[in-house]
């Protein structure tokens, strides 16, 4: 039995939490089973029919890759929701022919950016049974998060809110030339840096936005993507959630789906825990972007209050900004310079706890993993799907409002031992996330 898995691009091509998982469950995988790779091709020219191609083999893997594809969005919305499920020519008899002679039976999808609904349902009818991660809310949210133009999560899909929520998101071409093999090999080289950064920070994370009149035609084109993605959805034979969070928003927007819940891990985690030191000044990290949705401006203003209420024994140290150096309100917070994922360890040991206070639903958040398997205690918002792991070490570590955040945190500065009472809790439990382990359990899933 042969796996095919799609995915946008794998490392150090493209980086992501989901990329990264998909690359280390194929290299668990094809120890035991023949394992291809399917990724999304070049965006930018659209002259040749959609197809897989033969790539490069990667410790094993074969790697294909899908010429013409469908424009991912990323970490954008769509402004042209036609470009998101556009005719494209397919050809069918290479596709046919790579199912058939290598004896596809699984085809495992990370996302759907990129990929052709036609596509899928057509290898669905050779006989292939369809399995898809849910790492965000592609196809249930056209702008991925669930965040509406208000700042406020989603409910329900409705055409309107989406036509307001992308009326300022990119143009089909910048997503084009942003999912370029051009573009990346661009920014690589660090010339693109600052540009880059500040399209970013325009086009997608400033979260509430001014919204201008939008016609019936374009709110029915929205109606139409929803259509197609609810189509695509009744393809997928089995959804793999990874938390129950995620479970349970997929299934208010899309009742009646067969799945099971599955946390994930990747091939660079494992036992790594170690004792917490008593420290005079607490370092709790945060990791990741620091837009609204992540939740850093609830966290910003949490210390601001308690800075004022005469707590200082404490620092903030924030990894993943493009900002270096103090910040500009608060001494506490302390933006530190990039770092490569080969010097997580050495950041993590460095910290007493990390904060992970993401507004919007957060399907899982590998962050909480890496820090668990560090053994450093982690503060999580109940919109964090890993806050399933974070609840077997500590219920009270989560929090539902600033309020909640701020009662944790003021606790710990006025006790810090509550942090190394509970990283002795951590380090006292049996490790039970591996990369091994975890795709036995995906093989039991398919096998189901």
């Amino acid at each position: 039995m042969a796996i095919l898995h799609y995915t946008l691009g794998l490392p150090p091509e493209r980086n992501g939490g989901s990329l990264l998982y998909a690359y280390s469950l194929m290299l668990e995988q094809q120890k035991t089973h023949q394992v291809f790779a399917l990724t999304c091709g070049d965006t930018l020219f659209r002259k040749c029919k959609s197809k897989i191609k033969a790539s490069k083999n990667i410790l094993g893997v074969n790697v294909y890759k899908l010429s013409n594809p469908l424009t991912p969005t990323l970490i954008y919305g769509t402004s042209n929701p036609i470009q998101q499920h556009r005719d494209i020519v397919i050809d069918y008899d290479s596709i046919r022919s790579f199912i058939i002679d290598n004896n596809i039976k699984i085809m495992h999808l990370h996302t759907l950016m990129g990929l052709h609904k036609d596509i899928v349902e057509f290898i669905k009818n050779h006989g292939v049974t369809i399995i898809y991660t849910t790492h965000d809310f592609h196809g249930v949210c056209p702008h991925y998060n669930l965040i509406n133009y208000h700042g406020e999560l989603c409910d329900k899909q409705d055409s309107k809110t989406c036509a307001c929520c992308n009326n300022h998101e990119p143009s089909d071409l910048f997503l084009r030339i942003v999912n370029s093999p051009l573009f990346h090999l661009v920014k690589k080289s660090g010339a693109l840096k600052f540009l880059n950064r500040n399209v970013i920070s325009s086009n997608s994370f400033n979260v509430k936005k001014t919204i201008n009149n939008v016609t019936k035609e374009v709110i029915d084109r929205y109606e139409d993507l929803i259509k197609y993605y609810r189509d695509y959805f009744l393809l997928i034979d089995k959804f793999h959630f990874n938390s129950s969070q995620t479970q349970e928003v997929f299934n208010r927007f899309i009742p009646d789906i067969n799945g099971e819940v599955i946390p994930i891990v990747t091939k660079g985690i494992s036992d790594k825990r170690k004792p917490l030191s008593n420290e005079i000044v607490i370092k709790l990290g945060f990791i990741g972007s620091i837009n609204e949705y992540k939740g850093f401006p609830m966290l910003k203003q949490t210390v601001l209050e308690l800075e004022k209420e005469g707590f200082n024994n404490f620092k903030i140290l924030v990894y993943g900004s493009s900002k270096i150096g103090m910040d500009e309100d608060t001494t506490i917070i302390q933006y530190q310079p990039p770092y490569k994922y080969s010097q997580l360890s050495e950041i993590l040991y460095h910290l007493d706890g990390t904060l992970v206070p993401s507004k919007w639903y957060e399907t899982f958040s590998l962050v909480t993993l890496e820090s668990l398997a560090h053994g450093r205690p982690v503060i999580v918002s109940d919109h964090v799907g890993a806050k399933d792991i974070v609840y077997e070490y500590n219920p009270n570590f989560i929090f539902s409002s600033q309020s909640e955040l701020k009662n944790i945190l003021k606790s710990i500065l006025l006790n810090p031992k509550i942090l190394i009472k509970e990283n002795e809790k951590i380090l006292s439990q049996p490790w039970k996330f591996s990369m091994e382990k975890h795709s036995q359990d995906i093989f039991s899933f398919y096998y189901s």
